[in-house]
């Protein structure tokens, strides 16, 4: 008798490791504020997606905690889409077009441990900080320009890293 069964689970992590291996040469293409093209294969986006998950257990993230994300459209917030939920976590998207007040509340509501946020932006970041207190802050620097002082760079994070998440 001939079944649908698969080998394995249909689970996010499966799906990660299948795009990663099948399609590895096949890029991903972002914009930057700057209209400025970056480019990476789904090879790429794999290890960088398995790093994000390492990097987040070796900060203490633990099964079931929210990590936040503040982030436009990008390679990067692709990443957290996989990276999160393959250390276990769940990925709590805020959203950009709520008051700032809002968005304090709403992350503080949901204990949020981490936030990943874009460099650009971080002044709306600025304007609900004092209502809820992240463990880590992460600046992805969307704009291309260095990550400003005092916040954890996405990118160094995730290259130091090893990806065994």
């Amino acid at each position: 008798m001939h079944t649908t069964m698969m080998d394995v689970p249909l689970s996010l992590n499966s799906l990660l490791e299948r795009a990663g291996q099948l399609f590895s040469s096949n890029e991903i293409v972002s914009r930057r504020p700057d209209k400025t093209l970056v480019r990476h294969t789904y090879g790429e986006w794999y290890r960088r997606t398995r790093s994000l998950a390492a990097a987040l257990k070796a900060l203490g993230i633990e099964k079931g905690d929210r990590v936040a994300t503040l982030c436009w459209n990008h390679h990067a917030h692709l990443e957290c889409y996989f990276g999160i939920p393959a250390a276990g976590a769940v990925m709590h998207t805020l959203n950009i077009r709520l008051a700032p007040d809002e968005i304090g509340w709403i992350a503080g509501d949901a204990r949020d441990r981490v936030l990943i946020v874009d460099d650009v932006l971080l002044p709306l970041y600025r304007q609900f900080a004092d209502l809820h207190r992240f463990e880590h802050v992460i600046v992805y620097a969307f704009s291309g320009q260095p990550v400003p002082e005092g916040f954890t760079d996405y990118d160094a994070l995730i290259g130091a890293a090893d990806g065994a998440a």
